[in-house]
């Protein structure tokens, strides 16, 4: 019928939609919904550079079996095969859908898309399953058709598609596929829904399932409009990337907030539970004052206050002891936990300097200042968050303390600079940043 639309269909306006993808990975399981993934891609993208992706689990006896009957497929239809295998953490669905999805981000290069064959009953099963452990608009608007993994980006172009009319094609095509016996257990609950609930909504609503696919894309606009709302509140409250101005946040209203915490967050790969993200409000913002406080979202990344900004940070990494000798040459160092750029007219001296992090009971006298500071004190003065101070560099010479970068000199440097040199810490993105501080402690 003209207009229909088949597995074929489906995926011949792929290129035209997604011209950076250069190669199409596919993930060929060997069931019946990759198998028609795999034939149709043959038939839609003759010109294309295609390569199958099979992930072996080893759970099953016959997962070996299984994975030569894939290269054998593969092979008669001229595609390249690639199979990987998979250890598991446990025999659990999440522990084998991570798995899974970490081995494809390990093949994933730039310009790589890799098709998956989900399917509207696959989308309303994904609905139910979330509905039935409570979700928000981000999770009942289902799978994505598309979206970015690793290097490439994740596609599946058949959301549109009953698992009816694939196997209708399957069979057209005289397809062999494997049927494996893990999907027939009640034990896992998305096999439940699968086998026990969707048959029984849709023989009481047999639209059931276009329904749900609806409601999909209807929650997807909504979580779109939720993202602009987000992005618009962000810019609004962010100093930078990682730094959130915390009286500005409080001021939004309490959707608001909500909103845009969540968004944030997993702009830097944090997901937080509804419940999470209702404790760490609570724990942030449930004063005024904001002392300084800090909470583990993940093993990699902290949140942490500090002068009325919310920071978002990596976990503090074991650094070894600096201590190294300058050479004119070390103007830029690239150091375990930033960058550090320095003056050339400090380097040019002919006393010998030394760099290393602060040390118990360091002072300094800053130039231009009366008296003397501990390195403390003066960092609590600029406002360097105390996260930060232990790996911040310094400069001594044979008598102590000379030059803390980005800061202050000791008034025993007798020269004229431009600059205080700056100190660059490595953020959560692993790039280095600029520190806003209080102020510089510029003897001018």
């Amino acid at each position: 019928m003209p207009g229909m639309l088949t597995p074929v269909s489906c995926l011949a306006s792929l290129p035209s939609r997604y011209p950076g993808i250069r190669r199409w990975c596919i993930a060929f399981s060997g069931g019946m919904d990759s198998h028609v993934l795999l034939f149709a891609a043959v038939q839609a993208l003759p010109d294309a550079s295609l390569l199958a992706l099979h992930i072996n689990h080893q759970l099953q006896p016959q997962a070996s079996a299984w994975q030569v009957h894939c290269q054998q497929v593969a092979a008669q239809l001229n595609v390249p095969f690639k199979a990987l295998q998979v250890s598991l953490s446990s025999a659990s669905e999440q522990a084998a859908r991570e798995a899974r999805y970490a081995a494809f981000e390990q093949v994933l290069q730039p310009g790589d898309g890799l098709l998956m064959a989900h399917h509207a009953g696959d989308q309303a099963e994904t609905l139910l399953f979330r509905l039935c452990r409570g979700t928000g608009v981000a999770g009942l608007a289902g799978m994505p058709e598309a979206r970015p993994l690793q290097q490439g980006m994740l596609l599946r172009p058949f959301l549109a598609l009953s698992r009816q009319m694939l196997q209708d094609w399957a069979v057209e095509q005289g397809l062999q596929w494997i049927e494996d016996p893990s999907n027939s257990t009640l034990h896992y609950d998305r096999n439940y829904l699968r086998l026990q609930v969707l048959p029984a909504l849709t023989a009481r609503w047999p639209a059931l399932v276009s329904r749900l696919t609806e409601t999909a894309g209807h929650m997807s606009e909504a979580q779109s409009l939720l993202n602009e709302m987000a992005l618009a509140d962000l810019q609004l409250c962010q100093e930078r990337p990682e730094v959130l101005l915390l009286p500005v946040l409080q001021h939004l209203s309490q959707p608001h907030q909500h909103n845009l915490l969540r968004y944030w967050l997993a702009s830097w790969g944090v997901r937080l539970s509804e419940t999470r993200l209702r404790q760490l409000k609570q724990q942030f913002f449930v004063t005024a004052e904001n002392p300084e406080r800090e909470l583990r979202l993940s093993p990699d990344v902290f949140l942490r206050t500090y002068r009325q900004r919310l920071f978002l940070c990596p976990a503090s990494r074991v650094v070894e002891p600096l201590d190294r000798l300058l050479t004119p040459e070390d103007c830029s160092l690239t150091l375990p936990s930033g960058r550090l750029l320095l003056p050339d007219e400090l380097l040019q001296t002919e006393q010998p300097l030394r760099l290393s992090y602060r040390r118990e009971g360091d002072r300094i006298r800053p130039a231009g200042r009366q008296g003397q500071r501990k390195l403390s004190q003066l960092f609590q003065e600029a406002g360097v968050p105390p996260w930060l101070r232990d790996t911040w560099p310094i400069i001594r010479d044979a008598e102590g303390v000379l030059w803390v970068p980005g800061l202050c000199y000791d008034m025993r440097w007798q020269k004229k600079t431009a600059s205080m040199g700056r100190w660059q810490p490595f953020g959560l993105s692993g790039e280095p940043f600029f520190v806003s501080l209080q102020y510089h402690l510029d003897p001018s």
